[in-house]
């Protein structure tokens, strides 16, 4: 089944629901430049800038194979881990990506797409946010850009809008992947044509924010919902199950049911979606 949806907003649900050599540089303008010694690279605090409890990092480069790992690292005062990606490729991420900061939301933005592949996991104990957005925009006016990294002011705020300069935005594609976050947490993929193979997401008793958008404009994310600001089109979301391949389940243990691979469910929640079908077969 193939379900084409373009967007006449974006899908906010608060339940779960269901290249290149591998490498991670950094870019040097934060703090140290080069490569990181793989394959499984360790991100401390002393590579990236701590402001208040936002930590950020910026790298070249940032992509993780299969049976490869990146473990986010620093003090317990960080809420919040942001990542830009600077180099202009894509990320692939098929193996794991880890915080070992106690309750921080990990934040990955890369413009020129990022592609989650069958072997990618979470494993971080607050919310996960990946976006092919150009900057986001902290709530005080401050800004961490990855197009124009001159243009950022980093501040101690929290992330308020999620901005697009580019009318074509990057997409965001997750290929065979279980993506799931802890009870409570969001769960966002937030960019340009969003695809969804075979794939899996899940935020238990949390929120799943979607968003696909086809030009410049701000995501600001609120209690509410999603909001889109200034967008003259938006883009296309693609959920998609090949028939040839069998659906395994992921069992999380109490108090949850087990989870299909490949599908979005709801479990004692609501959800709304703001959106027209295209197509479906």
């Amino acid at each position: 089944m193939t379900i084409h949806l373009r967007w006449a907003g974006a899908l906010t649900l608060t339940l779960y629901a269901n290249p290149l050599a591998a490498q991670v540089m950094l870019d040097g303008t934060l703090g140290p430049s080069g490569l990181l010694s793989g394959p499984n690279y360790a991100i401390p605090a002393e590579v990236g800038q701590q402001h208040g409890s936002n930590l950020f990092h910026s790298f070249g480069q940032f992509s993780i194979y299969r049976g490869e790992s990146a473990t986010f690292s620093g003090p317990n005062s960080v809420n919040n881990i942001i990542g830009r990606v600077t180099g202009g490729q894509a990320s692939s991420i098929d193996g794991l990506l880890r915080s070992t900061i106690p309750g921080a939301n990990l934040y990955l933005l890369n413009p020129a797409g990022v592609l989650f592949g069958e072997k990618a996991r979470l494993d971080v104990s607050g919310s996960f946010h990946a976006s092919t957005a150009d900057y986001v925009r902290l709530n005080d006016g401050g800004r961490f850009d990855a197009v124009y990294p001159d243009h950022s002011v980093l501040t101690v705020a929290p992330i308020e809008a999620f901005g697009f300069l580019d009318p074509a935005p990057g997409p965001i594609t997750v290929q065979g992947s279980v993506l799931q976050v802890p009870e409570g947490q969001t769960l966002s993929l937030l960019g340009g044509d969003l695809t969804v193979v075979n794939g899996t997401l899940y935020a238990p008793a949390g929120r799943l924010n979607l968003a696909a958008v086809g030009s410049v404009g701000e995501i600001v994310p609120t209690a509410q919902g999603l909001e889109l600001r200034g967008f003259g089109q938006l883009g296309t979301f693609a959920l998609t199950h090949t028939a040839e391949r069998p659906r395994p389940t992921v069992n999380l243990g109490v108090p949850y049911d087990p989870v299909v691979w490949g599908v979005l469910q709801r479990h004692r929640a609501t959800g709304r979606l703001a959106g027209r079908v295209v197509s479906a077969h």
